[in-house]
């Protein structure tokens, strides 16, 4: 029926009066003003109202809930589109008081053409407060709740419901953004009488998230087969964990993706680039010096610069680029070339460039750098986890030539890494096994033309590989924590072998390395202290070498340990020199015994005789010991000589060797040379 049938309602009508008999309660009901317009004299009974007048007085949309007036909105609009009718059970509160009845509700036309809802009241017996109950409630409740065919189409929509899926009402399949949740709801159905979806799907107000619950049942008209559905929004819930994606997912510091992200994001470049034939280059970018950085001018400095890193990553992206941060100073960047193009070498210089980053404050001025290592995808790995351990591999590569480098990966660093590999499972046992040993390398005077003191270097004798070079296992010890233990028993051995030379008349110092994880033990000064005692070596024989970034940089703790072993009169030396980035007026404030001039600039002799003589003048103006490393010919002996060093190490002189060896040497100088002045010693 076509809304062009729906009645008009005049009570000034002749036949009006034939309302005014039935027993039946009959009103009219304005719904945009929300109150009664006209009602019989049983209605009137219904409302408890004196009269007509009075009834009409009332403002009932003042105290309606929203729920009702959406459903009575839901009405009108279905009076005038197709002249529906309904019958439900509704409470109505006359003058306060709840009323229970079962009403019949059309639409009709008021005299001004509004559409207006015809209400007839149908007698019936007492009603349930269950019944009563459960259909307010249903009227109420935010659930949507519908009742649908088994081919989907609707037979019953609750006020909720219709306001949500309004344009979307008639069939079930409507709703859904994506047709395989209502396919997933189905099946579910048929399998287990019952389901659980949650989906994206239409409403009245754009696409939200829905969680429904399904189950087979019967209409209760006419008992045939039904699916009830109770829907709640969840979107809410849904952005929430969007968001707690997000952040689980991104470095807060950054914005840049993190280390979880790898694998994933990798994985979809791969996609991409096995379908176009491209290569991907994984960057594994480690920033030169951070730590330093951070404990010279505060972490908020460091923050600010990785910030600034990650700015500058990202201005480097080609339109597939990927820039992620892995923590600490560690970052990722995943590249993609195009089948014939070389894009990654040229894209690693660009990146050494732009990472380059000038640090300026109290009174200091550095300059970060990147190390960088470089795989590629398929040639080096075809997975993350593969492509991230090589390029990692290549960057330790780049670090061990210097600062400001990259590397890319190939075959023999894969050799190499995965010996590194072995070498680091087997570093744990070797301690047990007894494979350590300590060899001595001879430290000449220039005075007394003789080897006064020796340097102690730990030497691991593996079973499979034969001799390690310290350069290659040191390292590892750093990385797996066994440098604590390695370095006690290197000092414990020099402590020992000094007592025993000292015992056999041999007068004989004895440098030995400390690493800055000994001395940021805060028990590392009690430590030489007890071993002191317990060899019982001359103290002021022990020369303790560290690196100049340590003495300069170091943190409290390390000060603190160096200021015991000074008090227990032990010798510091500053192990190559010239490789940092501090300057001997800052040493100057401390208290140093020797200096070591690292070997790389006494190689060069004489092409960079400036630079040597200008650090040899301010070590005597220290009143310093300097010893020249890496002393391999006679000219750059003679030179060194002449400048004013005062030791002389180097393979000129003596690879390291064990002990008994170098007290051969000892021995046969000691016998054959009348001892000099060695205050300096």
């Amino acid at each position: 029926m076509s809304a062009s049938h729906v009645h008009k309602f005049d009570p000034a009508a002749e036949n009006a009066w034939l309302l005014d008999g039935l027993s039946a309660a009959i009103w009219v009901f304005d719904i945009d003003l929300g109150r009664v317009v006209w009602a019989n004299p049983a209605a009137l009974k219904v409302w408890s109202a004196d009269s007509l007048d009075e009834l009409r007085a009332r403002r009932m949309k003042e105290t309606m809930s929203p729920a009702v007036l959406r459903r009575l909105q839901q009405f009108q609009a279905d009076f005038s589109a197709r002249n529906a009718q309904f019958t439900e059970l509704w409470t109505l509160y006359p003058r306060g008081v709840p009323r229970t009845m079962r009403v019949r509700f059309s639409g009709v036309r008021l005299p001004d053409e509004r559409m207006a809802m015809l209400c007839e009241g149908i007698p019936e017996g007492a009603i349930e407060p269950e019944v009563v109950r459960s259909t307010d409630a249903l009227l109420h409740t935010q659930m949507m709740i519908s009742l649908h065919r088994q081919d989907g189409s609707t037979l019953y929509l609750n006020p909720a419901a219709r306001s949500a899926f309004e344009g979307r009402a008639d069939l079930l399949l409507d709703r859904f953004v994506q047709s395989d949740d209502q396919t997933r709801l189905q099946e579910a159905l048929g399998k287990h009488g019952e389901a659980r979806v949650t989906a994206r799907v239409y409403t009245r107000v754009g696409i939200r998230w829905h969680e429904l619950t399904a189950r087979n049942c019967l209409d209760p008209a006419s008992g045939a087969p039904s699916i009830l559905i109770s829907a709640t929004d969840v979107s809410s819930l849904k952005e929430a964990e969007a968001v707690a994606q997000d952040m689980a997912h991104r470095d807060s510091m950054t914005g840049l993706p993190n280390r979880l992200m790898v694998e994933p994001l990798f994985n979809r470049l791969g996609a991409q680039a096995r379908a176009n034939g491209s290569t991907i280059g994984v960057f594994f970018i480690d920033l030169d010096q951070f730590k330093v950085i951070n404990d010279t001018f505060g972490h908020p400095h460091g923050d600010g610069l990785l910030r600034e890193v990650a700015r500058r990553l990202l201005a480097l992206r080609g339109a597939d680029d990927i820039a992620l941060r892995l923590g600490g100073d560690e970052f990722l960047f995943l590249a993609v070339e195009p089948r014939g193009e070389s894009r990654l070498e040229l894209l690693a210089g660009e990146m050494l460039q732009r990472l380059a980053i000038p640090v300026d404050g109290s009174g200091r001025h550095l300059v970060i750098s990147p190390s960088i290592g470089v795989a590629r995808f398929p040639e080096h790995g075809e997975d993350a986890q593969t492509l991230l351990r090589h390029a990692d591999w290549a960057m330790y590569e780049s670090r061990s030539r210097g600062y400001g480098q990259f590397r890319i990966f190939n075959d023999r660093l894969r050799v190499r890494m995965e010996r590194q590999v072995q070498l680091l499972a087997d570093l744990k046992e070797a301690d047990a096994r007894g494979q350590f040993d300590v060899y001595y390398q001879p430290r000449h005077s220039v005075a007394e033309r003789r080897t006064i003191a020796v340097e102690a270097l730990a030497r691991w004798h593996h079973p499979e590989h034969g001799t390690v070079p310290a350069s290659e296992f040191i390292p590892l010890c750093e990385r797996s924590g066994v440098i604590n233990a390695l370095g006690s028993f290197v000092l414990r051995k020099a402590m020992q072998q000094q007592r025993n030379w000292q015992d056999m008349g041999l007068d004989v110092a004895i440098s030995v390395n400390v690493s800055q994880q000994q001395l940021s033990d805060p028990g590392f000064a009690a430590l030489l202290a007890q071993l002191l005692t317990e060899t019982g070596c001359a103290v002021n024989r022990i020369e303790l070498e560290i690196t100049e970034t340590l003495l300069v940089e170091g943190k409290r703790t390390v000060h603190e340990n160096l200021d015991r072993l000074r008090a227990l009169g032990m010798r510091i030396a500053i192990d190559d020199f010239g490789t940092g980035y501090s300057n001997l007026a800052r040493l100057s404030d401390t208290e140093i015994h020797c200096i070591k001039i690292d070997q790389g600039l006494i190689a060069a002799l004489p092409r960079n005789a400036a630079i040597v003589q200008t650090i040899i003048a301010m070590c005597k103006v220290m009143r310093v010991t300097i010893v020249a490393e890496g002393v391999e010919t006679q000219q750059v002996a003679n030179w060194a000589s002449r400048h004013g060093c005062d030791e002389l190490q180097g393979y000129l002189y003596g690879r390291p060797m064990p002990a008994a060896d170098i007290q051969g040497v000892l021995a046969a100088e000691q016998s054959a040379v009348v001892p000099a002045d060695r205050s300096q010693a």
